[in-house]
């Protein structure tokens, strides 16, 4: 199967006599972080980076700075940023590009990978069942999915081991 992977996550080890729920992290992928120099229209969201915990509405349209701004942490206070002013919002999905379309595979054949889901906008779940007999071996989780319409591989290593 070979196909190339956009994202690697850490390997996981899974007990051979039953299943382990996993997560797949891709906040960093699907912020919409806020850049500098660029043009940014009414109800567009960002993301500062690092992360203030909150999501800013551009709730004047310009182009923002050369520096990220100060960032307020109270819903409704604004900042200006260039000649845009942002608004403090709740987080949320706010300034997150959803993934959809989530699917995985096992390579080789192996693992059962099943229940995979999205949460949050930026999380893959799914849950791996090995093979009985299957210890120590060594598999691919293959997740495919859609950000921004562009289909992405993700691979996590998935090693069979008793607990």
């Amino acid at each position: 199967m070979s196909q190339e992977a956009d994202y690697t996550f850490d390997p996981v080890e899974v007990d051979p006599a039953g299943s382990r729920k996993v997560m797949l992290d891709l906040f960093g992928k699907c912020a919409n972080y806020r850049q500098p120099n660029e043009p940014y229209g009414t109800t567009e969201y960002v993301r500062p980076d690092p992360a203030t915990g909150f999501a800013y509405e551009c709730t004047i349209a310009g182009t923002t700075g050369t520096r990220h701004p100060v960032w307020p942490k109270v819903i409704g206070q604004t900042v200006t940023d260039g000649s845009v002013t942002w608004t403090c919002r709740a987080a949320s999905t706010n300034g997150l590009n959803a993934i959809t379309s989530p699917s995985a595979v096992s390579d080789p054949t192996g693992i059962t990978i099943s229940d995979v889901s999205v949460e949050e906008a930026h999380k893959i779940l799914a849950t791996y069942t090995p093979p009985a007999s299957s210890e120590g071996q060594g598999y691919d989780a293959v997740f495919t999915f859609t950000l921004n319409g562009v289909t992405r591989v993700a691979r996590q290593r998935v090693e069979i081991r008793k607990q």
